[in-house]
């Protein structure tokens, strides 16, 4: 549960950030973003049917940021949030580059449905193509920053319970 709030809190601000700063991190309608890589690595340790709910939740809020039709974020984010433990399921071990895979696979979707459901198709290529491959090579990255900020409350859960 613990887990859960920390993923929406973390969505949350990265929604915040992207949102109010995103302009100033974009290329064209290429932008930095996170968001795709947090559900594909929150996705990776919490399995059905618990982990679904904060996904779900965390797709809810960015709708409130956003301008898009009702319902596209929460979908998205709950099929990609799906993708990756039905992946996840096949694969024994994932490695940095499998991560990039799964990040840009769910990223293929999560475009596609969002300039589809925004009636923008003509931005699927080349600025979908361009931010399917940045979301894929920032995969590492974000995914060792989210490690990071579960690890600093872990400790400080640790540290709670031993006083």
């Amino acid at each position: 549960m613990r887990d859960g709030l920390i993923t929406i809190l973390l969505g949350y601000t990265l929604a915040l950030i992207e949102t109010t700063w995103g302009p100033l991190l974009q290329f064209e309608q290429v932008r930095l973003d996170g968001l795709v890589s947090l559900v594909v690595w929150y996705g990776l340790d919490h399995p059905l049917p618990g982990g679904i709910i904060p996904v779900l939740i965390l797709g809810f809020l960015c709708e409130q940021l956003s301008g898009l039709p009702a319902g596209l974020y929460p979908l998205v984010y709950v099929s990609g949030y799906l993708i990756t433990r039905y992946i996840l399921n096949h694969v024994v071990c994932v490695t940095i580059w499998q991560q990039m895979l799964l990040v840009s696979f769910v990223s293929i979707e999560v475009i596609a449905v969002l300039l589809v459901g925004s009636g923008a198709v003509e931005l699927i290529w080349p600025c979908g193509i361009g931010q399917i491959l940045l979301n894929s090579i920032m995969a590492p990255l974000w995914f060792s920053v989210f490690d990071r900020i579960r690890s600093i409350y872990s400790e400080k859960d640790r540290k709670g319970s031993e006083v």
